[in-house]
């Protein structure tokens, strides 16, 4: 299995938490946004759902599959579902990102 990096494709000045949601949205998908320490490592796991990541400040490593992605503003990563894969927080300063999933992923919260 090969999983790709994606590259943002607008002008820097459009990479805003706001849009990351709103494209993920478009494909379908629900999405929460994430922030976390320096150093910070989530060991191995997977999900029973497809998965994106979206970067928006901050770096992550995320070995999956076998292969080692690094990711920094801008940078997309898709995930399959049952993929496994382990996360480390890069650098001095916290990552935010944004993710993406389907609409059972993450369900509403009871009224």
């Amino acid at each position: 299995m090969t999983i790709a990096v994606r590259k943002w494709d607008l002008p820097e000045a459009q990479l805003q938490m706001g849009t990351l949601r709103r494209r993920l949205e478009a494909e379908g998908m629900r999405t929460a946004w994430y922030s976390e320490v320096p150093g910070a490592v989530f060991p191995e796991h997977s999900h029973d759902f497809d998965e994106s990541r979206w970067v928006l400040a901050g770096y992550l490593h995320i070995e999956a599959a076998g292969e080692l992605h690094s990711l920094g503003p801008g940078d997309r990563i898709d995930l399959p579902a049952h993929t496994p894969h382990r996360v480390q927080v890069l650098g001095l300063t916290p990552v935010t990102y944004v993710t993406g999933a389907s609409p059972d992923a993450f369900p509403h919260p009871a009224a």
